[in-house]
This record gives C-alpha cells, sequence and structure tokens, in this order.
C-alpha cells in the first residue's frame, strides 16, 4: 500500500472512530477523507492532529500532521494555533 493510500485509510478510520472516544465541540463538524485530501492538495490552512497512540502514528500518519496523543490533547491545545481549520484524526 502506498504512503497516501495508508495515510487516507488512517484518516478514514480516524474521523470515523474520534467521535466515539472525544467530547466534540458544538462548533466541531466531521470532515470526510477525500474532502479533506482536497484542502490540503489546494494548499488551505488546516491543521491536522494525529491523536494515535505512538504505536499507531508508527503504522503511517497524514504528511504534515502533528502528533500529540489523545491523553495529552487537553493539556496541549493551548499551544495549537487558533487561526486555522483543526482536524483530528
Amino acid at each position: 500500500m502506498r504512503r497516501g493510500s495508508v495515510a487516507l485509510a488512517v484518516l478514514g478510520f480516524a474521523v470515523a472512530a474520534l467521535p466515539a472516544v472525544a467530547q466534540r465541540s458544538a462548533t466541531a463538524r466531521e470532515t470526510p477523507a477525500d474532502a479533506l485530501r482536497q484542502k490540503l492538495d489546494k494548499g488551505e490552512k488546516v491543521l491536522v492532529i494525529d491523536v494515535r497512540s505512538d504505536e499507531e502514528v508508527k503504522t503511517g500518519s497524514i504528511p504534515g500532521a502533528i502528533h500529540i496523543p489523545m491523553d495529552e490533547l487537553e493539556a496541549r491545545m493551548k499551544d495549537v494555533p487558533k487561526d486555522v481549520q483543526l482536524v483530528f484524526t
């Protein structure tokens, strides 16, 4: 499987699974993998935050994503830029 395919597979799984494990804000909305791919390809200002474990990230991730494990997310959100669309995988 190519790296891009792995990243999209990871993204598809994570987008589907994330609402089940994390509380969503009132303004959060799901972004389908193909819509995110289009945004990234166009160079839109999107920050992908990979909330999976270290072991899961070793299997592949979306290029440019930053890794903040779910158990560290709340404490580290103060360091995340506010002027970009955030996508959690």
